[in-house]
C-alpha cells in the first residue's frame, strides 16, 4: 500500500445492511423477485432460478438493491460478491449484505479487494463459525480496505477490468476446447457401437459373463476390515475408469461375508446421483451394494464392454430402467438383462479397444494441457491483484 493511500473500514465508506428474513408469519405484501446467496457469483449474478417473496411497501424500500450496490454473501459462500448493474431493482434476503458506498466508484475497488483476499486465503480469517461459516455484519463493518485517491483508484480498476475481461475470454475458449474434446470422444464412442458390421451379435450381460451386486460386511465388526482385499465404493471410480484401491479394504474374515469381483471385471454404480458411472478392475476386489459387476467369460474383452457401457445409448437405457424416483436405482436383474453388441471375435474387440484407448490418451493429454492453462490464468489473476493492492500497478 502506498503512503498516499488510506486504510478505511467498510462502515466508514458505506452503509451495510442484511436482507429480509424468510418468515411465513410476515409473508405479506406484493410478490417480488429476490436474491439468495445461490444467485451471487464472483462479479456476476445467476438469475436463472430467482424466487419470489412478499414485501410490504415499507419493506420494498428497505430491502431494495439498486444499480451500483455491492451484494456480498453473508453465509453459504461468505464473501462472494458482485455489483448489481441493472436498471431494474431487485430485492434481497438475510443471507446477503447490501453495501451502498458513499462514493459509488468505491464499489468496484472493494469488489476486487474482496476477490484478492479470497484468492490468497486471507478473507476467511474474517468469518466466524467452526462448521458453517458466516461473514457477519459486524465483521464486514470492521473489514479494512486500502483506499487510494479516486483518480488512481479508477486508473487501477480500468487496468484490472481490461485484464480480467481478457482472461475471461481466454478461459471461455479453453473450457470450450475441453468440452469439444469430450464431445469428440462421446461422438466416436457412439459411432463405434451404432455403425457396426452385420456380423456383430447382441447379447444380454448375463449371457456374456457372471453378474453380481456387491455387499457391505457389518461395520460394527471392526475385524471385517483390513488390507487383505480392496473394498471399492462409488467415490473410488476415477474419470478414466480406473479405480482407487487404497481407500478401504476388507480382512480375510470380512471377505467371507462379501462377494469377490475378480480382475478383469467391469463395474457400474447402479443407485443414486452417480448412477451409470463405470469402471474396471485390474485386480481382485470387493464392492459395496451400490455397485454391480460383470465378470466376462473367456473371449470377451472387459475393456470393450466397459467402453460400450460408457456410450450414450447404454447410459440412456440404464436411466430408463432406473425408475423416476428421487433415488434412481437399477436392480441386478434389470441390469443383467441390458444388452451389448459384440464383434464375432475377441481380436476385433481388442483392435477397437486399442483405438479407443489411444483416443482417450489424446483427450487426457489435451485436458491436462487445458487444465494447466486454467491454473496459469488463475495465477495471473492473483499476481495482478497482488500488484494492484500493493501499489505496483
Amino acid at each position: 500500500m502506498r503512503a498516499a493511500w488510506q486504510s478505511k473500514k467498510v462502515s466508514e465508506i458505506a452503509e451495510c445492511s442484511l436482507g429480509k428474513m424468510l418468515d411465513k408469519a410476515k409473508n405479506k405484501g406484493e410478490p417480488r423477485p429476490y436474491l439468495r446467496n445461490l444467485n451471487v457469483r464472483w462479479f456476476d449474478f445467476d438469475l436463472s432460478n430467482l424466487l419470489e417473496m412478499r414485501f410490504l411497501p415499507e419493506e420494498a424500500a428497505k430491502y431494495r438493491v439498486a444499480k451500483g450496490d455491492l451484494v456480498i454473501c453473508e453465509g453459504g459462500y461468505p464473501g462472494r460478491a458482485a455489483i448489481w448493474d441493472r436498471d431494474e431493482p431487485i430485492y434481497f434476503q438475510k443471507a446477503l449484505h447490501r453495501v451502498r458506498f458513499h462514493q459509488p466508484e468505491n464499489a468496484k475497488w472493494c469488489l476486487y479487494y474482496l476477490h484478492a483476499q479470497n484468492l490468497d486465503g486471507t478473507l476467511k480469517s474474517h468469518f466466524n463459525g467452526a462448521g458453517i461459516q458466516h461473514f457477519t455484519g459486524e465483521a464486514l463493518s470492521r473489514f479494512q480496505i486500502p483506499i487510494p485517491p479516486l483518480p488512481e483508484q479508477q486508473r487501477i480498476v480500468d487496468i484490472l477490468d481490461k485484464a480480467f475481461d481478457g482472461i475471461a475470454i481466454v478461459k471461455i475458449n479453453v473450457e470450450k476446447n475441453l468440452q469439444n474434446a469430450r464431445a469428440l470422444f462421446e461422438s466416436h464412442l457412439q459411432t463405434v457401437f451404432t455403425q457396426r458390421s452385420e456380423d456383430w451379435v447382441e447379447k444380454r450381460l448375463e449371457q456374456i459373463g457372471t453378474t453380481q451386486t456387491g455387499s457391505t460386511p457389518k461395520t460394527a465388526v471392526r475385524t471385517n476390515y483390513g488390507t487383505f482385499i480392496p473394498f471399492v465404493k462409488p467415490a473410488d471410480f476415477n474419470k478414466d475408469g480406473s479405480l482407487v484401491y487404497e481407500n478401504a479394504g476388507l480382512s480375510e474374515k470380512g471377505l467371507e461375508g462379501a462377494r469377490k469381483v475378480t480382475a478383469g471385471s467391469v463395474l457400474m454404480v447402479c443407485i443414486g446421483a452417480t448412477i451409470g458411472k463405470c469402471g474396471y478392475c485390474d485386480r481382485d476386489i470387493t464392492t459395496n451394494q451400490q455397485i454391480n459387476a460383470l465378470t466376462p467369460s473367456e473371449g470377451i474383452s472387459h475393456k470393450f464392454v466397459y467402453y460400450q457401457m460408457l456410450s450414450g445409448n447404454f447410459q440412456q437405457r440404464v436411466l430408463g430402467k432406473s425408475g423416476q424416483a428421487t433415488l434412481p436405482i437399477i436392480n441386478k436383474s434389470k441390469w443383467s438383462a441390458l444388452t451389448v453388441v459384440l464383434p464375432p471375435n475377441v481380436e476385433e474387440q481388442t483392435r477397437i479397444v486399442g483405438q479407443l484407448d489411444a483416443l482417450v490418451g489424446e483427450i487426457q493429454r489435451l485436458e491436462s494441457s487445458y487444465q494447466q492453462r486454467l491454473v496459469a490464468l488463475d495465477t495471473l489473476k492473483k499476481s495482478l491483484l497482488h500488484q494492484a493492492f500493493s501499489g505496483q500497478l
